[in-house]
């Protein structure tokens, strides 16, 4: 690799971690990955609740426990990497 090349490669891996993340495509990433962990936990913690209720035989109370712990811990998720992005800019 010639030394015109190394500046350019340099300078490009420079740009790339110095930049912050304020692109529109990774904007999109962020909240599809925010919206998809609500989701995912909230549907877990119904699947959860489902277990209970039919080992327990407790029905409706174990998937509305559920799915509330699987909200609260999706929006608890969110509030945790919104603050850790707010901490690296």
């Amino acid at each position: 690799m010639n030394a015109n090349n190394h500046g350019y490669v340099e300078n490009f891996m420079k740009n790339q971690t110095d930049e912050p993340m304020g692109g529109l495509g990774a904007q999109i990433m962020m909240a599809s990955e925010l919206g998809s962990a609500i989701v995912v936990l909230t549907v877990a913690g119904y699947f959860a609740g489902a277990w209970l209720d039919g080992r327990f035989q407790f029905s409706p109370y174990g998937v509305i426990i559920g799915i509330s712990i699987g909200f609260g811990l999706g929006i608890a998720f969110v509030i945790k990497r919104s603050n850790d992005m707010d901490k690296k800019h």
